[in-house]
């Protein structure tokens, strides 16, 4: 996508007519010329809502099953998030407001990823005692990862990459 850089007097508009929690700017900007009649209305062709965040359970999932299959139970961190989001992305399970950058440098993705790692290590799924930057299964962890359940890929909602 292109990155367009407006006035801070345009932005505060833009954000003025934006429902809270819903539009992205590119939501307004397309709602306008909607009206205006300068961009095909596209409101009876389904589209994906690509404004929406990914839910950290999906991300859980993909990360306990990447981890057992892909990397035997132990990887580092950025090998594994990099398999991660080139899977979810694949399946149609990350869109462009995961892909938005947070005060890290990482994208909103890689960021959960980070949680749901903690969230299971809280659960007792990946170790505690592994390396800085190693993530590992625990044998509870393994047994999670295969009763996980990967959601079904979506449809081409997000093209991969």
């Amino acid at each position: 996508m292109p990155t367009i850089r407006v006035d801070q007097e345009v932005f505060e508009g833009l954000q003025q007519l934006a429902q809270p929690f819903v539009d992205t700017p590119s939501a307004v900007i397309r709602r306008l010329l909607e009206a205006q009649g300068a961009l095909k209305r596209q409101a009876d062709v389904p589209r994906p809502r690509p404004e929406a965040l990914t839910p950290q359970s999906v991300y859980e999932a993909y990360l306990l099953v990447t981890l057992a299959t892909e990397f035997d139970g132990q990887g580092t961190k950025r090998d594994v998030t990099h398999a991660i989001v080139k899977r979810m992305m694949k399946d149609g399970f990350i869109g462009a407001a995961d892909q938005e950058l947070v005060s890290t440098g990482e994208t909103k993705a890689e960021n959960t990823i980070t949680w749901a790692r903690n969230a299971l290590k809280q659960r007792g799924h990946i170790s505690r005692a592994s390396p800085r930057g190693t993530w590992a299964l625990t044998p509870q962890g393994r047994s999670a990862a295969g009763k996980a359940t990967i959601p079904r890929p979506q449809p081409a909602a997000f093209p991969a990459a």
